[in-house]
């Protein structure tokens, strides 16, 4: 797969400057045509409940959300002016409670989605914050940007969690353009003993087929730690000096009011390294 349409889908204005650097270094790497979107411009004006907003307070709501997005659009134009790339922004076409939705409607149309990694300290999260749901509907890999961590975007050691499913194989293989462009590719693995995976499909079938596209990698079987497996990869990839951790996301429910899978959820929430992102 060739990466040449990127989505980045921004949300939040205090961290737009890092998001836009991860997306339009990708976008210049892979010379990728690169569109921006938000959702503030979809979202009614009123919650589906019925209280009485008097005229003026719908007017201030409407108001307020189209300046937040034209504060990121300013952000996204101001980042990619004078850009070796093609770049353009999108708006959402009317008002929706479907948020998640409005964006998916674009996402699948891509071959990449940049997003930020949750801030759980910012009041519109709950609702303007949906990097998972985005992996698990859009049916494309996200590339998940973190909070902290390094601004600058160098990708030269790829760590690829591996444990035989049906969502790992498709991250995996959904990062081929990141593993061909790594100096180093390690696949892990997480067992209650640190011993090769007894279940599933073994690791070294996948490093087999990895090296027929003409990439090497090295294969690290790990014990968990007694805090979890999210904790044991997170520290393997701080340890080895990842730059990239590549995981499939694994959801309990196919409703969008799911229960995010526990190791998942964990490593989005806590990785201070970018993730790509398949389900």
């Amino acid at each position: 797969m060739q990466i040449k349409t990127i989505l980045v889908h921004m949300t939040r204005s205090h961290d737009a400057g890092q998001l836009m650097e991860a997306a339009c270094a990708l976008a210049r790497k892979y010379n990728a045509h690169l569109i921006g979107m938000a959702a503030f411009s979809a979202m009614p004006p009123v919650p589906p409940l019925t209280i009485p907003y008097s005229g003026e307070v719908i007017k201030e709501m409407q108001e307020a959300a189209a300046q937040a997005e034209d504060t990121l659009k300013k952000a996204f134009e101001a980042a990619t002016h004078d850009a070796p790339f093609v770049s353009e922004w999108v708006r959402v076409k009317g008002l929706t409670s479907d948020l998640v939705g409005a964006v998916l409607d674009q996402a699948r149309a891509v071959d990449l989605v940049v997003a930020a990694q949750r801030d759980p300290d910012w009041e519109l999260g709950p609702v303007l914050d949906f990097p998972e749901q985005l992996a698990l509907e859009s049916g494309r890999p996200i590339f998940l940007v973190p909070r902290k961590g390094q601004k600058e975007l160098t990708i030269e050691k790829v760590a690829i969690a591996w444990n035989g499913t049906r969502e790992s194989a498709r991250a995996a293989f959904d990062a081929i353009p990141f593993l061909d462009a790594a100096k180093e590719v390690v696949l892990l693995t997480v067992t209650d003993d640190g011993k090769p995976l007894e279940a599933m499909t073994p690791t070294t079938a996948l490093a087999a087929t990895l090296a027929r596209h003409g990439i090497d990698t090295t294969i690290t079987h790990l014990k968990t730690e007694s805090a979890g497996i999210s904790k044991t990869l997170l520290d393997e990839t701080e340890k080895i000096g990842a730059d990239l951790l590549v995981l499939g996301a694994y959801g309990h429910s196919r409703l969008r009011e799911f229960v995010f899978g526990g190791v998942t959820r964990d490593l989005t929430n806590d990785s201070n390294i970018p993730l790509l992102i398949s389900h």
